[in-house]
């Protein structure tokens, strides 16, 4: 008799609506479509169940707050960052140069990234953890190519990998926002020029040791 009433038991407490599977990763998509959407200030836990079509308590019990939930989102689609070892520094930072002109076209989360940068500041207590977490990635493979750069004999020993690698995504970003976006932007060989000619500068730069009044006059 026990066994049949703890076997009903199980079966109620078993019964009723399955969990979604898939849930997180709606979640996660409807969040960075909200925050490259409506920034910040739009960026709430009813917007992204209406968006991705969840209930607000299944947020709550994955995420504790909305910055918990962004840096989900962000890291979740974040651009894969590995060390590029192409055998020179130029076609490595080429390489690097590419895929950030390219995460940047990709709908939202290119958008979503561009809008980090922005309210990383306006909002600094709230998100810079999120935009440290995403760059960290960034700085630490940019300190590897650096390395294998100056032990081959390309770059000075002084080289700071951090100021290189803002230079270069600072002229892809400003490139990105400077040119007219559409649905089906991708890259052209003006693009292909502009990225060729920028790694061409960053290392003419990183390279230059000389007075400030300039290099090779």
């Amino acid at each position: 008799m026990s066994t049949s009433r703890e076997t009903a038991a199980g079966q109620r407490r078993t019964a009723g609506r399955p969990r979604d599977p898939g849930v997180e990763s709606r979640v996660l998509a409807a969040a960075l479509d909200v925050y490259a959407d409506h920034g910040w200030s739009g960026f709430t836990f009813d917007a992204i169940a209406r968006r991705s079509a969840a209930g607000k308590a299944a947020l709550y019990r994955r995420w504790q707050n909305k910055e918990e939930l962004l840096l989900a989102a962000l890291e979740a689609h974040a651009m894969v960052v590995e060390p590029i070892d192409t055998g020179t520094v130029h076609d490595d930072l080429l390489v690097v140069a590419r895929e950030l002109f390219a995460v940047y076209l990709q709908g939202s989360v290119g958008l979503a990234s561009l809008r980090l940068f922005v309210e990383a500041r306006a909002h600094p207590d709230l998100l810079a953890k999120s935009w440290s977490r995403v760059n960290a990635a960034r700085v630490r493979a940019a300190r590897t190519m650096i390395r294998r750069a100056v032990e081959r004999g390309e770059l000075p020993p002084d080289t700071s990998a951090t100021v290189l690698l803002e230079a270069l995504s600072g002229g892809v970003m400003a490139h990105v926002l400077a040119t007219p976006a559409g649905p089906d932007r991708g890259m052209d060989e003006g693009d292909e020029r502009f990225l060729a000619d920028l790694v061409d500068l960053v290392l003419r730069g990183a390279r230059c040791r000389c007075p400030r009044s300039g290099c090779g006059s």
